[in-house]
C-alpha cells in the first residue's frame, strides 16, 4: 500500500476543491493555481536509477511510473544522457550504465551530485563478484546519498537461496568498505528485492496481488521513508497552510450566500460529520502507524533472542496489536453514535426555531404548477412538530417524507448505521489479519533460518579466529538481515489494519451518507450544489490541517 507525502496530498486535496474554488472565491484561487504549478514544475526530490545496463533499469522506471513503454528497453548501452521523468511530485532519472561508454558515463557522474535518492539496480546472479559495481556503490554511501539496492530478480529466487545472496553480498560490502576506512554502512544499503517485469505487468493490468508479490510496494515505501522527510521542510508547510488559507476563505464566501438559517445549519450538520469521519480515518491511521512501530520493534527483538518460537511469538504479536487497533475503532464507532445523534438533535432544534422566523425561501424546487402552501399563522417556514404525525408540510422548504426520515435518522437509523464491527466479527477480522501475515512471515523467517546457521559457526573455529573486527562484521550483517525482516512484518500489519480500517469507516458512514444526500432531495438545486460543496471544502480542511 503506498503512503503519500504531505506533498502530494496537498495536490491531491487542491485538485479536487478547484472547480468549488473557482465558483465562490475566483480572485483568491489565481494566485494559489499560480503557486501550485510552480510548485509541480519543481520536483520535491530527485530519484537516479542507476546500474549495469542491461539489469532491468527502465523496466523498473516503467514499474514506478505504471506505463510499459515510458523509458527505454535495449539490450546494449544506448542511453547517453539523463532521461527525467514525473513520478507523483518527484523526478525520476534514467542514466547510462555503470559500463556504459566514458562518454556516457560522465554525463551520470555529473547528475548524481544533484541527486537525492540513489536507486542501484543489479541482477542478483553474480553481483557479488562486481567489484566495480559494488566500488560505485560504496563511493555514493560515502557521498551520504540516499541508497536502495534492488535484486532485479527476473526470475523468482528460492526464499534460502535468496537469503544467502543477500548476507554474501553483506559480507562483500563490509570487506570492500573496510578497505575504504568505512564501518557500519550495511544500515545505509538496504537491500530488496523486485521483479521489475511482474511489477510492471501489475501495475499496467491492475492487479494489485501480482503488485504485492512483485516486491514494488517495499521499494516504494523505502522511497517515500526518505521523500516524506524531505517534504517535511518549512517551504512546504508553508504550502500548505496557503492552501489551508484559500479554503477558509472559500468558505465564508460560500456561507454568505445561503439564502436560508435553517439550510445553513443543515449544511453544517454535514460538514461535521463528514469532519468527524476525517478524523476517525487520521487518528486511526495514526494509531496503526504507532502500533506498527511497535510490532517491528518487537518482531526484531523477538527473532533477535529465539529461533525456536520465533513465529508463534510474532503471530501472537501481529493478534494482539491488531485486536488493540480494532477495538479502537469499534470504540470510536460507538462513540460517534452518539455525537452523531447529539449533533442532528441540535440541527433538528435549530431548525424548528429558525424555521418559525424565516421567510419562505425564493428558490424553492417545487413541482411544475405546484405552488407554496400558505403559511400559517404561527408563521411561514416548517412546523417540526406537525411533521412528525405526518401533517403536510407548511411553508416548502423540505417535503414532509424527507423530514420524517430526518427525524427518524436521529431517533432510530444512527445506533443501526454506526454498528461497530461486533466482537465475532473483530475476531474473524483479527484471523484474517494473522491468516494473512503469518504466512507471509514464516516464509521469510525460514529464509531468515539461514542466518543463524550461518552466524553460529563452529565453535572450535570460533576459538581460533578470535577476530573482533569479524565479530563485529557477522553481528552487523545478522542485524540487518532482522531488521529488514522486521521492517517487512511491520509494513504487512500496517497495511492490513488500514485496509481494514477504511474498509469499516467506508461501510459505516456509506449508509449514513446515502441518507444524508436523499435528505438533500428536498433542497433546491442551488441549495444541494452549496451543501455538497461545502462538505467538500469541509473533508479538504480536515485532511490539510494535520500539516499546517
Amino acid at each position: 500500500m503506498m503512503q503519500q507525502s504531505v506533498l502530494s496530498q496537498a495536490f491531491q486535496t487542491f485538485d479536487a476543491i478547484e472547480g468549488i474554488c473557482e465558483k465562490y472565491n475566483p480572485s483568491g484561487l489565481a494566485p494559489i493555481r499560480e503557486m501550485v504549478a510552480q510548485r509541480r514544475a519543481s520536483p520535491a526530490a530527485s530519484i537516479m536509477v542507476y546500474g549495469v545496463y542491461n539489469a532491468g533499469k527502465s523496466t523498473l522506471i516503467n514499474a514506478l511510473l505504471g506505463e510499459a513503454d515510458r523509458a527505454k528497453v535495449a539490450d546494449r548501452p544506448e542511453t547517453d544522457k539523463v532521461s527525467k521523468y514525473q513520478w507523483r511530485e518527484f523526478e525520476i532519472l534514467d542514466t547510462p550504465g555503470i559500463d556504459a561508454p566514458i562518454q556516457h558515463e560522465e554525463v551520470t557522474q555529473a547528475q548524481l551530485h544533484s541527486t537525492d535518492v540513489v536507486i542501484f539496480v543489479v541482477n542478483p546472479l553474480g553481483v557479488v563478484e562486481e567489484a566495480g559495481t559494488l566500488s560505485t556503490l560504496l563511493d555514493l554511501v560515502e557521498r551520504r546519498k540516499k541508497i536502495v539496492l534492488v535484486l532485479n530478480c527476473k526470475n523468482k529466487l528460492e526464499p534460502m537461496d535468496a537469503e544467502r545472496i543477500k548476507d554474501e553480498l553483506r559480507q562483500r560490502l563490509q570487506g570492500m568498505a573496510a578497505q575504504k576506512g568505512l564501518h557500519e554502512v550495511l544500515q545505509f544499503i538496504p537491500i530488496l528485492e523486485v521483479n521489475a517485469r511482474t511489477a510492471l505487468k501489475a501495475k499496467v493490468e491492475g492487479k494489485q496481488n501480482l503488485l504485492a508479490s512483485s516486491g514494488l510496494p517495499l521499494l516504494e515505501r523505502e522511497l517515500y521513508k526518505f521523500l516524506s522527510s524531505v517534504d517535511q521542510q518549512d517551504i512546504v508547510r508553508a504550502f500548505v497552510s496557503e492552501l489551508t488559507g484559500l479554503l477558509d476563505e472559500t468558505l465564508r464566501l460560500l456561507d454568505q450566500q445561503s439564502d436560508s438559517a435553517s439550510t445553513a445549519r443543515i449544511d453544517e450538520f454535514y460538514a461535521d460529520i463528514a469532519r468527524r469521519e476525517m478524523d476517525l480515518r487520521a487518528s486511526l491511521k495514526a494509531l496503526a502507524d504507532a502500533r506498527s512501530a511497535f510490532v517491528e520493534k518487537r518482531a526484531f527483538s523477538i527473532i533477535s533472542s529465539s529461533q525456536d518460537n520465533a513465529q508463534e511469538r510474532i503471530a501472537e504479536l501481529v493478534q494482539s496489536a491488531g485486536s488493540e487497533l480494532l477495538a479502537e475503532l469499534e470504540s470510536e464507532l460507538r462513540r460517534l453514535v452518539v455525537d452523531a445523534s447529539v449533533l442532528l438533535d441540535e440541527m433538528l432544534e435549530s431548525v424548528r426555531v429558525s424555521a418559525q422566523m424565516a421567510p419562505v425561501d425564493a428558490d424553492l424546487d417545487l413541482p411544475p404548477d405546484e405552488e407554496a402552501p400558505e403559511a400559517e399563522a404561527k408563521g411561514p417556514g416548517i412546523d417540526l412538530s406537525a411533521l412528525e404525525s405526518g401533517v403536510q408540510q407548511i411553508g416548502g422548504m423540505l417535503k414532509p417524507d424527507h423530514v420524517v426520515s430526518v427525524l427518524k435518522l436521529g431517533k432510530e437509523l444512527l445506533p443501526s448505521l454506526f454498528k461497530g464491527i461486533g466482537p465475532v466479527t473483530m475476531g474473524k477480522i483479527g484471523e484474517q489479519i494473522v491468516g494473512k501475515i503469518v504466512p507471509a512471515i514464516g516464509l521469510a523467517y525460514q529464509a531468515g533460518q539461514v542466518l543463524y546457521s550461518l552466524f553460529a559457526g563452529d565453535p572450535e573455529e570460533e576459538r581460533v579466529r578470535q577476530d573482533a573486527l569479524r565479530r563485529e562484521q557477522q553481528e552487523e550483517r545478522r542485524n540487518q538481515a532482522i531488521r529488514e525482516l522486521s521492517e517487512s512484518i511491520a509494513w504487512e500489519f500496517r497495511s492490513t489494519l488500514v485496509k481494514v480500517i477504511d474498509e469499516s469507516i467506508r461501510s459505516n458512514f456509506a449508509e449514513v451518507n446515502d441518507k444524508l444526500k436523499a435528505i438533500r432531495g428536498s433542497f433546491s438545486v442551488a441549495q444541494r450544489e452549496r451543501c455538497e460543496d461545502r462538505t467538500s471544502l469541509v473533508q479538504a480542511q480536515t485532511i490539510l490541517k494535520a500539516y499546517v
